[in-house]
């Protein structure tokens, strides 16, 4: 960590280190695997990454033609933040938000009747159309084409046409009939004179499937170093990881309960120590009695309830921990790793959960 970064770290008891040299590397790793504009997924402030530090990383690599959010208002902060890049909103366009589209110049996902009239009747300069292929949430049925050219042709330019995986990582006979049906539905724009700049369908998971006739990647999870399935074969490297603070380090003996509820009970005499991490930072309330926190290289058991804003750890044996050490609560410490999917696989979630609890207290300092 740079020194300027240790100085303006001073008074956070908890923070989350953001590896630049790891982001640049997952995106430049996928890059040259699918040879395929990037879609960067910014959204949820960067799944917990901080969108503004990450954003303006992003924006500097040549194949990052956009960064994804859900909402004008996700757009609105990456503008206020410095960000020029294009913002693609995928959440969709709403009444409300017309001035914030314009004012920022964010171009949105376009998936019904009533956004693509909107979008047309306030001179949004150009959308892309989302397809329901198989997710069931947001997209035209590909036989609604014929009505979409009839509304929007010379009326607003169609840049982008996409869909979406509901399952690309458990079902892929299911995500290659999506692809399929995807294809028949560019081709029918094509007839109508439709040949939008970028046509993307895959997620992370969605990079283990061909898809030729898309020029262009929607990823999220994998920029950030975790894998979305485990057959998924791109090397990345994970590019957070959660540091706090130890507070004290006490004694106890045999037979005395620990934390709320008593759940722990020492059997034996220990010597524990209550780290600056809890819930209310993003620790998930499952790891009590069962996850483990980083000390150097070493594991230390969570003991008793992890509690809103403290995590009490078994440190017996360990001579050289002390009030104000550094414990890694997920990520990389020296040769040792915990993961997101590790953590999420205790909590029976997923490592998207896990990286989008790390809460806005939790300090981000890119290194």
């Amino acid at each position: 960590m740079k020194t300027e970064d240790k100085i303006h770290l001073k008074g956070f008891r908890s923070w989350a280190e953001v590896d630049k040299d790891r982001l640049v590397h997952n995106v430049k790793s996928i890059h040259s695997r699918v040879n395929k504009d990037i879609f960067a997924v910014v959204k949820a402030d960067a799944y917990g990454h901080g969108a503004a530090e990450v954003s303006k990383i992003l924006q500097g690599l040549k194949p990052v033609r956009y960064l994804c959010v859900a909402t004008a208002e996700e757009g609105r902060e990456l503008r206020e933040a410095g960000i020029n890049s294009d913002v693609l909103v995928l959440g969709g366009i709403l009444p409300e938000e017309v001035d914030i589209f314009s004012s920022y110049n964010l171009v949105p996902v376009v998936s019904d009747f009533d956004q693509l009239r909107l979008a047309i009747n306030n001179r949004i300069k150009k959308v892309h159309l989302k397809f329901d292929t198989g997710m069931h949430r947001l997209g035209f049925y590909p036989g609604q084409l014929d009505e979409i050219i009839k509304i929007a042709s010379g009326r607003i330019h169609i840049e982008g046409i996409m869909s979406h995986f509901p399952s690309a990582d458990t079902d892929p006979e299911y995500t290659q009939k999506q692809i399929t049906a995807f294809g028949k539905i560019v081709k029918q724009a094509e007839k109508y004179g439709i040949k939008p700049r970028y046509i993307h369908l895959q997620n992370s998971a969605g990079l283990e499937y061909r898809c030729d006739f898309c020029n262009s990647v929607r990823i999220g999870i994998s920029i950030y170093g975790e894998k979305p399935s485990r057959s998924f074969s791109i090397p990345v490297k994970t590019v957070m990881s959660v540091k706090a603070k130890v507070i004290t380090v006490k004694q106890l003996k045999k037979g005395e309960r620990v934390s709320y509820g008593g759940t722990f009970r020492a059997p034996a005499d220990m010597k524990i120590a209550v780290v600056a991490f809890g819930y209310a930072d993003g620790l998930p309330r499952a790891l009590s009695n069962r996850g483990y926190f980083l000390f150097k290289d070493r594991k230390i058991r969570i003991i008793g309830n992890v509690t809103m804003d403290m995590t009490i750890v078994d440190v017996t044996g360990l001579e050289d921990i002390k009030p104000d050490d550094t414990v890694t609560v997920i990520g990389r410490d020296r040769e040792k790793e915990i993961y997101f999917e590790e953590v999420a696989s205790l909590c029976n979630t997923i490592p998207y959960e896990i990286m989008c609890r790390i809460s806005k207290r939790v300090k981000r300092v890119i290194v």
